[in-house]
């Protein structure tokens, strides 16, 4: 049986708790890319969101948590945040245009600091927290990107193992 990507996008459910996450944009649900597609040598480890074609869209932590990593590329993810979550998940959020303004501030003195643009630092638990439902950034088109989007992942902290969201 084939559901549409609207549908996906508007069930949106952690099969294993059976659980709904919260949306993690103030846009309507419709996906792009779903999780477990097979891609160019590889496969695709979350789902795409559609941005309505924009970029500097209000992307948001769907739970409360903490900045565990950064990765800042021209390739790849490009603009990408992990956020560690007290539930034991850990969420992604990719190809965005830019940070919320205090992980910015922290990531361009780590730049600076590094004296690179391109990054990947694990950030020390309660440095940046973060309120479930924050802004932690604008979507965009980022690092190996065919267009405005974002990619969104659930993994398993301990693990790092992706989950179908």
């Amino acid at each position: 049986m084939r559901l549409s990507l609207t549908y996906l996008g508007i069930l949106f459910v952690v099969l294993s708790s059976g659980q709904s996450l919260p949306w993690p944009m103030d846009i309507p649900p419709l996906l792009s890319g779903t999780f477990g597609e097979l891609r160019s040598g590889h496969f695709h480890a979350g789902v795409d969101i559609k941005t309505q074609g924009k970029e500097g869209q209000a992307v948001r932590s769907i739970w409360q948590g903490h900045v565990s990593r950064i990765k800042v590329s021209p390739y790849g993810y490009g603009h990408a945040l992990y956020i560690d979550h007290p539930n034991g998940k850990t969420t992604v959020y990719a190809h965005l245009q830019r940070f919320e303004e205090d992980i910015q501030a922290y990531v361009r003195s780590l730049q600076y600091k590094k004296r690179s643009f391109a990054i990947d630092v694990h950030v020390p638990k309660g440095k940046l927290p973060i309120d479930s439902a924050a802004i932690i950034g604008r979507s965009g088109n980022s690092g190996s990107s065919g267009g405005p989007h974002l990619h969104f992942e659930l993994r398993d902290s301990k693990s790092q193992h992706t989950l179908n969201p």
